[in-house]
């Protein structure tokens, strides 16, 4: 049976799973796939079925996806370009495959090793989950949205994220006289 022909193709399927390296996740709806497209945690080539030991297609060939997949620029974010950072240690080897991604989200300028500043209509959470689909363990990176003041990272470790929580959104210190 060729894709053309698979019926999980039409919207129609209740229940979604989405296979992210080798593993099913799932149940999902469409409209929770839609916002994972949004997202940028589902891109036109992720695996996706209606059972979770099924037929595996890419997203792109799923009907109730074609529009979110080729609308390049999430909905909720195409209202206005915004300045971003990103800053990233890799250690393993994926360079390439993380700067073709980080390239593909905006126009990108390097301004010392491992910071770049880019120009780009995706939230700081599409470019990390954009980005982290391109790492491996080890690596780890964060996206500070300068224009929208927002901040997302990958693989920074849990006790990090409690600082960060505590300092991002957290009160200043009072003043010294």
């Amino acid at each position: 049976m060729s894709d053309a022909a698979l019926p999980m193709q039409t919207e129609t399927a209740n229940q979604w799973w989405v296979q992210v390296r080798g593993k099913a996740y799932g149940p999902y709806t469409m409209d929770q796939l839609s916002t994972f497209v949004s997202e940028g945690r589902v891109r036109p080539a992720t695996q996706v079925s209606n059972a979770a030991d099924g037929a595996w297609i890419e997203a792109r060939k799923v009907i109730g996806l074609m529009g979110p997949l080729r609308a390049g620029v999430p909905a909720n974010d195409a209202a206005a370009a915004a300045n971003v950072f990103v800053h990233a240690e890799i250690f393993s080897g994926s360079w390439n495959a993380f700067m073709a991604a980080l390239e593909s989200m905006g126009h990108v300028c390097s301004l010392s090793p491992g910071l770049w500043l880019v120009r780009t209509r995706f939230s700081a959470g599409v470019i990390r989950n954009t980005l982290s689909q391109t790492l491996e363990r080890g690596d780890r990176f964060v996206v500070v949205d300068a224009s929208r003041d927002r901040l997302a990272w990958f693989n920074l470790g849990p006790e990090v994220d409690v600082r960060i929580s505590h300092v991002w959104n957290g009160p200043l210190r009072a003043e010294a006289n």
